[in-house]
């Protein structure tokens, strides 16, 4: 070692000797830690310690939810005592393993990082002195208790909740009886082990698909993930569970004859209404409707944008579980709706309008296959509904 390289050695050494006596760094395996140890080039994994009660607890409410993608006030006031609960309901039908737990404060933080940021389970785990095991065991922990109160987050609108919805999103354009919106988005993730080919997009990356319906406040009312991104909309949609749900029993969901808009790619069914397509030979008075109904659909693509701008971990999720990612993805919608819940929020328009580069980026692809489902020229009931609709729409 030359003489400057000895000088950086000790220089080294002694700043990591005084963070040490400091308390603000730990070492993986203090025990084997000692003075001879610290040296420059000695490779010994250093984790912060104390982060949340010596750096986090001093954060401006406006750095809190830079960092974490939520505010201090839903973090402490809802998320957290949410979570409290489950985990004691969780503890109560597991065994204990007699291990020190990890304090579900530093859990649900460490997770929310993830789920914000691209950053490393490495470096996640230097900020929170977990250990990389600890802190993907803290994931699959913590996804798990959120996604236990999804049914009474992500909710379909009943009852007052539903004429409010029906209310707001006809002032967007006066398209009457819309209570949501639907619409799929790919997640980006890396190859899976298996079946890779499968998740193959038309962009000719892997994706799963995320199909969702939106109120107009940007709120998910349906979640439904999972399906590899070579799957068609249509396919989809009519594989899932809302879907089923609906055609069982459509009058609890549509009471007085509302509906939901879709595009191009969705059947036309009488709760579900879509575009003409436009083959250069529509009316004025269906391009109007076209237009009309567009702007009122708008809010499900503003929704995606959101999710995709506050949970930045979500334009590429590299997880080595395929399996896990769908309840992944659907922990991030309950977070999604937890965040609009609360009045709070200053930073939603920037995180729409981070998705929204996102969201372009993804739409330049080919067309899509799917809308061969609405190539059925018979008079359905759905575009029965759909022409009446628009009838009534342009007579005003």
């Amino acid at each position: 070692m030359t003489s400057h390289h000895k000088i950086l050695a000790i220089a080294a050494s002694s700043s990591f000797k005084l963070l040490l006596d400091c308390g603000l760094f730990t070492f993986d395996d203090e025990d084997d830690v000692n003075d001879e140890d610290l040296t420059y080039e000695k490779d010994v994994p250093i984790r912060i310690k104390n982060y949340i009660e010596n750096v986090v607890v001093y954060y401006s409410d406006n750095v809190f939810q830079s960092h974490f993608r939520l505010s201090r006030s839903v973090f402490y006031n809802t998320l957290l005592p949410m979570i409290e609960v489950s985990q004691n309901n969780m503890n109560n039908i597991e065994k204990k393993t007699g291990r020190p737990e990890i304090p579900i404060e530093k859990q649900l933080l460490s997770v929310l990082w993830i789920l914000a940021t691209p950053d490393s389970y490495r470096s996640v785990g230097e900020k929170f002195d977990m250990g990389k095991s600890s802190l993907s065991v803290s994931f699959f922990r913590v996804i798990n208790l959120i996604i236990m109160n999804a049914s009474n987050v992500i909710i379909w609108p009943h009852g007052e909740e539903l004429e409010r919805q029906k209310e707001l999103f006809f002032r967007m354009a006066s398209i009457p009886n819309v209570i949501g919106a639907v619409d799929g988005t790919f997640i980006p993730i890396k190859a899976p082990k298996q079946d890779a080919e499968v998740y193959v997009t038309r962009k000719c990356n892997y994706a799963i698909t995320m199909q969702a319906i939106t109120n107009a406040e940007l709120k998910f009312t349906d979640v439904f993930v999972g399906y590899p991104g070579s799957v068609s909309d249509t396919r989809i949609f009519r594989n899932s569970d809302i879907y089923v749900n609906i055609m069982k029993n459509e009058k609890f969901y549509f009471p007085n004859d509302e509906h939901i808009l879709g595009d191009k790619a969705y059947p036309p069914l009488t709760w579900c209404v879509e575009p003409y397509i436009n083959r250069g030979r529509l009316t004025e008075a269906q391009k109007n409707f076209n237009f009309n109904i567009s702007r009122t659909r708008q809010t499900v693509e503003r929704s995606f944008a959101l999710f995709f701008g506050r949970f930045r971990r979500f334009k590429y999720l590299d997880m080595s579980r395929t399996d896990f990612i769908p309840s992944t993805v659907l922990a991030a919608c309950v977070l999604h709706n937890l965040c609009l819940k609360n009045k709070s929020d200053a930073n939603i328009n920037d995180y729409i309008e981070e998705g929204m580069n996102f969201l372009r980026h993804q739409r330049t692809e080919c067309p899509n296959p799917a809308i061969e489902s609405s190539e059925d020229h018979r008079r359905t009931d759905g575009k029965l509904k759909r022409d009446t609709m628009c009838e009534l729409y342009n007579a005003k």
